[in-house]
């Protein structure tokens, strides 16, 4: 148990109001998930301030309300202890910094442009079979969902895995400061996030935060197929760990060639402790690299490869990552409408592309966020990468739609294929009209694009039949 006092001390704070004691696993931000005795930390966004809902968390119970002003309007303190800081967003990361010093167990970092939170869960996944693990719920990955995430620690806990997402330059600095990894995982860098990173350089230091605030007794995890991360471990302090799909030297590699079937991928893990079959639940080779990522980071935990091989035969697929859905008339639909970028949008042609064989191919793609002003030209991009992969149609949606529909038909792409629609319902009538049986669908897009929204359309009319139980 902590004390109002404590946790005032930890956030820099002032405390007006009795110090009773509180759990820092029952600090919370949002009213709606408030519990009697919990602390409330009034958060402020672009579009929401948290001191506007000081009133109602007092009235559901709260023991005390951290703000950056004391309540006016209301004697709040006469009913909860109030906690007056410069910053709310800073005291909440500040507690949970707090938190993480006062145990000591290994904790895995995982930051990168693709592939965070399938990483994360198959880490989790590994250690689960014998630590119990801490990790992030969903992907509380940022400023918020990160401290909240290091809040539930206890000494229960013998394992952390914390995913890591920034958009902005001096994001990884400060949650590195929180976690304190002893495992550092990049999983890639690809030009994601560039209106608040600008350029690939940008994203490289930033992310690269994570490997050079590991100790040095602490061990990077490389993506030995990404020139950059390889040529930017050569500099860190830090043990080194090299995985890779393709090259047979790396510590964590492929041992012959990976066969990608519906719903799984199967690979010979090779580790520098043996070698075992794997089949993962999950398609391409994108996430064979982020097993055997997983599956280093678990080795610098002491997991055998027998550890390792049922960990990750026991992981599942991410909702709305490439999750396969079974259609009428033999169809097939690929739900990969979490969020895009130009790389993971080429994954998934290719991986889908290898996938369906012969089988006719639709493409119903969104348009990606936050490219900046390199927006217009990574869609044409995308567009001429799905070009390649052969569709009988091509559906688009959102303000770069034509971008990708130029590069597509730049490609050589027969124009009478190409539709570029209004809105969701659109998208989903035109790629209906244009199924025939054994089709093979892919949806893909930026997670502002509500994907999912065609996919609910397409199952509404294609989904199999629910069997009562």
């Amino acid at each position: 148990m902590w004390t109002l006092a404590t946790i005032a001390e930890a956030v820099h704070g002032t405390l007006y109001g009795p110090s009773v004691e509180v759990l820092p696993s029952r600090v919370v931000t949002d009213t709606r998930t408030l519990r009697p005795k919990d602390v409330f930390v009034a958060l402020r966004g672009e579009r929401f301030d948290g001191h506007e809902f000081v009133e109602e968390a007092v009235r559901r119970g709260a023991s005390a309300v951290v703000v950056e002003r004391l309540p006016r309007a209301h004697k709040v303190s006469d009913r909860a202890s109030v906690i007056v800081v410069k910053d709310t967003l800073q005291a909440l990361g500040d507690l949970a910094r707090c938190v993480r010093q006062r145990f000591s167990l290994p904790v895995v970092g995982i930051t990168g442009s693709n592939g965070k939170t399938s990483t994360k869960e198959m880490t989790a996944s590994i250690l689960a079979r014998r630590l119990h693990t801490l990790k992030n719920p969903g992907n509380f990955n940022n400023l918020i969902g990160v401290p909240l995430t290091l809040l539930q620690l206890t000494a229960a806990h013998d394992a952390a895995v914390v995913e890591m997402g920034i958009n902005v330059v001096g994001e990884m600095e400060r949650l590195v400061s929180m976690v304190q990894p002893t495992v550092g995982i990049i999983t890639n860098i690809h030009p994601t996030h560039l209106e608040g990173l600008r350029s690939l350089d940008t994203v490289l230091s930033e992310k690269g935060k994570l490997w050079t605030g590991l100790p040095e007794e602490g061990t990077a995890i490389v993506n030995g197929d990404d020139g950059r991360l390889r040529a930017f471990a050569q500099e860190i302090k830090a043990h080194r760990l090299l995985c890779s799909v393709e090259k047979a030297s790396a510590d964590f590699c492929v041992e012959g060639a990976v066969t990608v079937l519906a719903g799984e991928s199967r690979f010979r893990l090779a580790t520098p402790s043996g070698m075992a079959s794997v089949r993962l639940a999950a398609m391409g080779k994108h996430h064979v690299l982020n097993a055997l990522m997983a599956a280093a980071a678990a080795y610098v935990l002491g997991f055998s490869v027998e550890e390792i091989q049922v960990g990750l035969e026991d992981y599942r697929p991410v909702k709305q990552r490439m999750v396969l859905v079974e259609l009428q008339d033999g169809m097939v639909l690929v739900d990969d409408t979490y969020n895009a970028n130009p790389m993971s949008m080429v994954a998934a042609f290719r991986t889908i592309k290898d996938v369906a064989q012969a089988h006719p191919l639709a493409l119903v793609l969104g348009e990606m966020r936050e490219l900046g002003e390199s927006a217009a030209s990574w869609h044409q991009w995308v567009g001429e990468q799905a070009a390649k992969s052969g569709p009988t149609v091509l559906v688009v949606l959102g303000a770069h739609g034509q971008d990708i529909l130029d590069g597509a038909q730049r490609a050589g792409y027969t124009p009478d294929l190409c539709f570029l629609a209004a809105n969701h319902e659109e998208a989903a009538q035109v790629v209906l009209e244009h199924l025939e049986p054994k089709h093979w669908i892919l949806v893909k897009g930026s997670r502002g694009m509500t994907m999912e929204r065609v996919v609910e359309k397409i199952l509404e009319r294609k989904g199999l039949p629910r069997v009562a139980p």
